[in-house]
């Protein structure tokens, strides 16, 4: 019989291998000793070193306000969301022609107060420039096509031989009339291109052409642009003309009268350098 050297005859009973000693095997209970996550650290520090940096994130994190948030949780919300300090520190290319100083300094003060951050405030200011000149392109397209409209209409109407006068005679009373209020109201609208104003207008310049409603009966049209120039330059300088002292004293009562007198010489002028 050969000798064999037995270790062990209980194949059932054989010891088990040894643990591996490991931080997680010597501090962490049995159902987390295999945990995939926890295997990624190597020790104890690493652990530690990830949990606060994991703590310092979450404490960074911008909490949504709710409608129950206070002014001072809604305000450091949009802080962290990258809002400037105060309304001033905005940082933006404004773009020509959206406002004035006062109204972008308002913009600016409207956008903190409503969370924006300096890209979304300058995005909002470049939408409302583009709005802006695209709504001018329209309008300038659109007044023209009045103007056009309305020259057809007056000219078929008053035929194309009176049209140039009868339009001056609307422009003398509009110009003798509006203030400096209502002919930007008229021009900004549109009215200025307007048959039925300028048809009115015309009868109001035809009324006071009759020196019975106060005006000087002449009738400009009658006028060159030459002469119309030199009779302005006589009544402005010349002080033996007759309406030189009226036209620069209210008082006078033949004030109103020289006002007129003075606008239609302007028109013909105008009429015929357009």
């Amino acid at each position: 019989m050969t000798d064999q050297t037995v270790t062990n005859d209980n194949l059932i009973a054989a010891p088990e291998e040894p643990a591996e000693d490991t931080w997680q095997t010597r501090y962490l209970s049995d159902d987390l000793k295999e945990n995939a996550t926890l295997q990624k650290f190597k020790d104890v520090e690493g652990l530690g070193t990830s949990y606060l940096a994991m703590q310092e994130m979450i404490g960074s994190r911008a909490k949504i306000p709710t409608d129950e948030s206070s002014e001072e949780e809604v305000s450091e919300f949009y802080n962290k969301l990258g809002r400037p300090e105060t309304p001033d520190k905005y940082e933006i290319d404004i773009p020509g022609g959206v406002g004035t100083d006062d109204e972008i300094n308002h913009f600016f003060s409207a956008a903190h107060k409503s969370g924006l951050t300096n890209r979304q405030a300058q995005d909002a200011l470049n939408y409302f420039h583009t709005m802006n000149e695209n709504y001018k392109v329209d309008m300038g397209a659109t007044m023209q096509k009045a103007r056009t409209d309305a020259e057809t209409t007056l000219k078929k109407e008053w035929g194309p031989g009176q049209y140039d006068k009868n339009l001056a005679v609307s422009r003398r009373a509009f110009n003798r009339f509006a203030d400096d209020g209502l002919r930007r109201i008229v021009d900004e609208s549109g009215m200025s291109n307007n048959v039925s104003m300028i048809k009115f207008l015309h009868k109001i310049g035809v009324a006071f052409s009759d020196p019975n409603m106060g005006g000087t009966g002449r009738d400009s049209s009658s006028l060159d642009s030459d002469s119309a120039k030199l009779e302005i330059d006589a009544i402005m300088k010349d002080k033996k003309h007759k309406y030189h002292a009226a036209l620069f004293d209210n008082s006078d009562p033949k004030h109103a009268e020289a006002i007129t007198y003075r606008d239609s010489l302007y028109d013909a002028v105008y009429q015929e350098e357009e």
